[in-house]
């Protein structure tokens, strides 16, 4: 019986070992895979940092819909809603983050921005527009409410082609 016990143990042991080692390496996975946001956010400061993180609010809102629309998370039509609202809201601050003179530096903002503020501004209500449309899809629980999602992506690709500087 005491062989069994310290077999037990042994194993316990070994399974505790390995536990520790997948929790290190889904730890080591976290942080590598938040590494490219907190270097692209490093060293921005004021409102280039506030329209960073807002638009890091709006990416995070777009997977959560994304994932729901491609099937790979259970559809939950109020959660997707609140993120759609969130895009909705989040949008229209867009405008009040671009102050002339904040391109360079940590910025990924075209000049083109301010040359052409009534586009880039036209953009920004475009996208509040198509995603305060998603979000009543959403809530009506339109069958059709993909369409509307895919206008909001739309609305940000036409924005970010347009004034949003290529990543390296």
């Amino acid at each position: 019986m005491i062989k069994i016990m310290r077999f037990r143990t042994a194993t316990s042991t070994i399974e505790d070992r390995r536990m520790n080692s997948r929790f290190a390496a889904f730890t080591f996975l976290a942080v590598l895979a938040a590494m490219p946001l907190a270097l692209a956010h490093e060293g921005a400061t004021g409102v280039v940092k506030e329209r960073m993180d807002l638009m890091t609010r709006q990416k995070d809102d777009m997977k959560i819909i994304g994932l729901m629309a491609k099937g790979k998370t259970k559809f939950d039509p109020a959660k997707a809603a609140a993120a759609a609202r969130d895009i909705e809201e989040t949008a229209a601050k867009i405008p009040d983050l671009f102050p002339e003179g904040t391109d360079g530096g940590h910025s990924d903002a075209k000049p083109e921005i301010w040359r052409k503020w009534d586009t880039f501004t036209g953009d920004a209500d475009t996208l509040r527009t198509q995603a305060g449309a998603l979000a009543a899809a959403l809530d009506a629980n339109a069958p059709d409410w993909k369409t509307d999602f895919q206008a909001v992506i739309d609305a940000c690709k036409t924005c970010h082609k347009s004034f949003r500087a290529e990543k390296d």
